[in-house]
């Protein structure tokens, strides 16, 4: 099965085909102008017309790829990690597909994405992501192999956790941004999502980092949240409120 585009990939695509055809077109039609005008004996005169012909035919199939790239059609998919919008052409059935921020696999099953729940490694005690969908899992700090199910008996179908549990935390933490990093124009853009607020209440934040930005979040929130400034260059942390 061929893989699922992005819809700004193939728009990219078909406006640079579109560009090529349409410069080499008006670039066929300066040089047969030239050769008509400065023809002499006219001996150029018939190559100055294939110009011509050559030059229609290469702006119109500039055209063409302008008017396909304007038929591009986008199906949106929320990444349950970093809660970035994803474009595509259209709806992904059972194939996961890499989020465009955060460049985890998207996990899709029946055309639906799944949730993600957290496990910590058994030998780092990094955080790390699962859905439904995983048999097995390497460690994103360590890369060791999580076993996360097995079997509950032949004939029930039903999978339990295994080997490492599943992160069991009832605490309140607070987001906090420690640094802005280097794309700040995303960040503003991402905080301006996140808080609710405009552009301007976003850049006096960013003034005062380090910086609380939302208290009394459950850890796998505030953990989803700090990945998804990380996916934009900033540096976050989440901090318990004891």
């Amino acid at each position: 099965m061929p893989k699922i585009q992005r819809a700004s990939d193939v728009i990219e695509q078909d406006s640079e085909k579109a560009f090529y055809f349409i410069g080499g077109g008006i670039a066929s039609a300066a040089v047969a102008a030239l050769l008509l005008k400065y023809q002499g004996s006219g001996g150029f005169v018939p190559l100055a017309w294939i110009l011509v012909f050559a030059a229609v035919g290469l702006i119109g199939f500039g055209v063409f790829w302008i008017v396909k790239a304007k038929q591009v059609t986008s199906v949106s998919i929320k990444c349950p990690f970093c809660f970035e919008r994803n474009d595509l052409i259209e709806q992904p059935v059972d194939d996961d597909v890499p989020c465009v921020a955060c460049n985890r696999m998207i996990p899709i099953l029946g055309g639906v994405v799944l949730s993600v729940s957290q496990v910590r490694c058994g030998f780092c005690n990094g955080l790390n992501y699962y859905s439904s969908k995983t048999e097995a899992l390497l460690c994103e700090h360590c890369n060791r192999e999580i076993q996360l199910f097995q079997e509950e008996g032949k004939d029930s179908g039903k999978r339990i956790a295994k080997g490492f549990a599943v992160v069991d935390d009832d605490q309140q933490y607070e987001l906090v941004l420690v640094e802005v990093g280097r794309s700040s124009e995303e960040v503003i853009t991402t905080l301006q999502q996140m808080l609710a607020l405009n552009r301007n209440q976003v850049k006096d934040i960013l003034e005062n980092t380090p910086v609380t930005l939302l208290q009394g979040l459950p850890r796998m929130k505030v953990d989803l949240l700090v990945a998804q400034l990380s996916a934009h260059g900033a540096t976050a942390e989440a901090r318990s409120l004891k």
